[in-house]
């Protein structure tokens, strides 16, 4: 613990580096948006709107705030849902080492966090899995902020409140940035801040209202007053939303004029939210899947096993809501057909993974595909141990790769490569399957994920090229 001696020569550094000319050039002059979010006292303020309206770099001076950074016991924690979003080049890292050390912040890279003369800290950390929420029990948190809160579950930032208290007379307070989503929690949350068209109001950007959680449940008033006196024994938290769009930041315009043609060439749905910051522009709007493709592909049938060249593919889920997908496709001359299919929904794994190997059995295919995250490595190395000597491969999917392989999917449809029965539960997935997120609006899309397990292998299968000796 610092002196007091130690401390008031900490704060008169501070506050010497703050009467810098240049410190106070680039500091010391946050575009109209930005200040509105700056000078926000609401507990939960987010500041939320198009791509490059400066939302990341008003989130880092919001918790390097002079006021705060005068505090030996203030700590601030700004998070994004992985580790590399920090590390990216420009990200949160990157741009933190370009203001704070002119706050004489000294920075520490294996735990990436910021010391101040004073002893005030602000760090960095992720939240990949909503179990590493509970990481931060028992921790007190004087502010605490999320980076693209979008991609955070609505669990996550409710739990990050709990830690949101100080025993030192800092008053703990939460501060958001993201761009617009509209299949977030947050779109629903923050809707009365948004017209029915998607744009929000601008007479109410930073108007702040009042919230308390009950049984699970968003109650809102105008007022802390009016909550109080209907829920006596609940303590209302205050929250604003500030909309912002590229044009209320000049200085990136001037600095780079390009990067509006950048955000004015996306597609039609990220333009609306990256460029006119759009709250209800769906992403589900543009599919993936041609609608008339689908149609004439559906012109298969369900076959039991018989002479051919199979595929068999896993999309392997247990317990949940998703479904164990088993698909068998068959290798004709010019198409790839589905034959059979067999799911199960909490299902035990060893009943799952049996149901499994009787299908290889039957049908003897050349290869079998399995997505092989998480519970997928259970079942690849089952099938080694009681299928010795047969094809097994393991897909593991990524952001890219899950990419990759629905855009091989959708390629195959158009050029009608595929068949499948009309009955298939896949056809209404890929109906609602969005071209830019590469996952279902709503609803489940095993079936379709399996197909694209499948389609790790499209290319060879396309290319009629062996993949393996002919069964029977």
């Amino acid at each position: 613990m610092k002196t007091n001696s130690q401390i008031k020569a900490a704060i008169a550094k501070l506050e010497k580096n703050l009467s810098n000319t240049s410190t106070n050039e680039l500091l010391l002059q946050p575009q109209p948006r930005q200040r509105d979010f700056l000078e926000s006292d609401a507990d939960i303020c987010l500041f939320g709107g198009s791509a490059g309206s400066g939302k990341s770099l008003s989130l880092l001076l919001d918790f390097a705030r002079a006021e705060l950074l005068k505090l030996p016991h203030y700590g601030g924690v700004i998070f994004r849902r992985t580790y590399p979003e920090i590390r990216n080049e420009g990200g949160l890292w990157d741009e933190s080492g370009l203001w704070y050390p002119l706050l004489g912040g000294v920075p520490n890279e294996s735990r990436l966090s910021w010391s101040f003369p004073s002893g005030a800290t602000i760090r960095f950390s992720h939240l990949q899995h909503e179990k590493d929420v509970y990481r931060w029990q028992g921790s007190q948190l004087s502010r605490v902020g999320f980076d693209e809160v979008t991609h955070f579950g609505r669990k996550m930032i409710f739990y990050l409140m709990s830690r949101m208290r100080s025993p030192h007379g800092i008053k703990p307070k939460m501060r958001l940035t993201c761009n617009p989503d509209a299949e977030s929690w947050l779109a629903g949350f923050i809707d009365w801040w948004i017209d029915p068209v998607g744009y929000p109001y601008a007479n109410r950007s930073g108007v702040i209202r009042w919230f308390i959680v009950l049984k699970g449940d968003v109650v809102w008033g105008q007022t802390k007053e009016e909550l109080t006196e209907l829920y006596p024994s609940c303590q209302p938290k205050s929250f604003t939303f500030i909309s912002a769009k590229l044009t209320d930041n000049p200085a990136l315009l001037q600095k780079d004029p390009g990067y509006l043609a950048n955000l004015e060439a996306q597609d039609p749905v990220e333009r609306a939210r990256l460029l006119d910051g759009n709250w209800k522009a769906r992403k589900s709007e543009s599919k993936l899947f041609d609608d008339d493709s689908i149609l004439r592909c559906s012109d298969g049938a369900w076959m039991p096993p018989q002479k051919g060249r199979y595929l068999v593919a896993c999309d392997p889920n247990f317990g949940g809501a998703d479904f164990f997908e088993v698909q068998v496709w068959k290798l004709e001359p010019q198409k790839v057909c589905l034959v059979h299919e067999w799911r199960s929904q909490k299902q035990s794994v060893v009943s799952s993974i049996a149901q499994m190997i009787n299908i290889i059995n039957l049908y003897n295919p050349l290869l079998t595909a399995v997505e092989s995250n998480s519970g997928g490595k259970i079942v690849l190395e089952r099938l080694h141990q009681e299928l010795p000597g047969r094809r097994f491969e393991g897909v593991l999917t990524t952001a890219t790769s899950k990419v990759v392989n629905t855009d091989r999917l959708a390629i195959s449809l158009l050029n009608q490569e595929l068949s499948f029965p009309p009955d298939w539960i896949g056809i209404p997935e890929m109906h609602n399957f969005a071209k830019h997120s590469r996952q279902a609006a709503s609803g489940y899309d095993d079936a379709v994920m399996c197909a694209s397990v499948m389609c790790a292998f499209i290319d060879r299968v396309s290319s009629r090229s062996p993949i393996g000796s002919t069964s029977y």
